[in-house]
């Protein structure tokens, strides 16, 4: 139970994340704006994450990790609270920077926390359990997004969004015990190098998919030539596929753990070429927006578990900085995506994305860090009293 809320929290962190993407023409349309200022919502919301995350995660660090993860969800439903009542860009952008300011602290100790919950030797699939949620935002939570949008409007949407934040916050009270922040101890030898290898490979793998997915809409409509609720559909299928490629992930990555990174990285690089290739071939485009999804999901769990076993102490301080690493290539790619976008020039946008999972294949190749090792043994999980 304790893992099946953490996992909904996560659901809720992704599909409000991710909002902008699902709600691209919405969005602009209700809010006057382009489609790429749009898209910039992605961007500042990476930016405040990456400034913020090590400061904030420095300053609780003593502080109870289930009372950190509720009130962080808890940003999340005020957040989209004030975007539903957003009367302009402005309100919109600030309602974005109230979740981003927790979404960092949040995302560096749910994994750990997951970690303390099943012991050192499963902390590969505690993380994959936990980020399911993940697979289940892309699965279901923004192709209903980008349903409910069309259907009741944007910020209805919001209102969605505000209330499952808010349920999964209750849910993490009644069902995770309190569980004491983690006590300081050395660094070992080696740690810092293979955590830097792990924040590389993070920053070029996310920097290229978000140049892409940031506008996954827009890619639809160019490549596969759907729009309106057959692009719902098709992303329901996206998200599908991302579902699979957790489950395989997750069974394998404390096992395999640079042959699951190399799927990650590489298979996301070779997604964007299937895209590239696929030229006026609507049928092929289509299949490589679904097959995207299964390496594209696989990231977050790839990744934060190489952070846990390279990290022996403080996980969720190595984790902040992982998040700054994620947060960098979101907003480097939406960035790039938008410019990319502004000229009529996707499919640069996907060539990024292809350049960026071979560059990070290289780096995991490479790096001693995805090449197995048991993961820390962070202090276990307490029951009060």
């Amino acid at each position: 139970m304790a893992l099946g809320a953490l996992s909904t929290a996560c659901f809720a962190s992704v599909t409000s994340e991710n909002l902008p993407v699902a709600l691209l023409p919405q969005l602009a349309a209700g809010l006057g704006v382009p489609e790429p200022a749009v898209g910039l919502l992605m961007t500042g919301y990476a930016v405040v994450v990456a400034v913020t995350v090590v400061p904030l995660v420095a300053a609780t660090a003593r502080v109870d990790r289930r009372t950190t993860a509720l009130v962080t969800v808890a940003a999340v439903a005020v957040s989209n609270l004030l975007l539903a009542v957003a009367p302009g860009y402005g309100v919109a952008v600030a309602a974005r920077l109230v979740s981003a300011a927790g979404h960092g602290v949040f995302w560096s100790v749910v994994a750990p926390v997951a970690a303390r919950l099943l012991g050192p030797e499963r902390a590969g699939r505690a993380t994959a359990v936990v980020f399911a949620g993940n697979s289940l935002a892309f699965l279901l939570g923004l192709p209903l997004s980008s349903w409910l949008g069309t259907a009741l409007g944007w910020r209805a949407t919001a209102l969605v969004v505000a209330g499952v934040a808010a349920l999964s916050a209750v849910l993490i009270r009644v069902t995770v015990d309190p569980l004491p922040a983690e006590p300081a101890a050395p660094r070992e030898p080696g740690a810092v190098r293979s955590l830097g290898a792990v924040n590389l490979a993070t920053a070029l793998v996310v920097t290229g998919h978000f140049a892409a997915f940031t506008y996954i809409t827009a890619i639809i409509a160019d490549r596969v030539h759907l729009t309106g609720s057959a692009t719902s559909a098709l992303l329901f299928a996206h998200g599908a596929a991302g579902l699979v490629g957790l489950v395989l992930v997750g069974r394998l990555v404390d096992r395999r753990p640079q042959a699951t990174a190399l799927f990650a990285t590489g298979g996301v690089a070779a997604c964007m070429v299937a895209l590239l290739v696929a030229g006026p071939s609507a049928p092929l485009a289509g299949t490589a927006v679904v097959l995207w999804a299964a390496p594209a999901g696989a990231i977050g769990v790839v990744l934060q578990a190489a952070v846990l076993r390279a990290a022996r102490t403080r996980q969720d301080l190595a984790s902040a900085v992982y998040v700054v690493a994620f947060q960098v290539g979101i907003a480097l790619g939406a960035v790039v995506g938008g410019l990319c976008l502004d000229r009529g020039a996707l499919p640069v946008a996907l060539g990024v994305a292809a350049a960026g999972g071979l560059a990070a294949a290289v780096v995991v190749r490479r790096s001693a860090a995805f090449r197995g090792g048991r993961p820390a043994a962070p202090a276990p999980a307490r029951r009060p009293g």
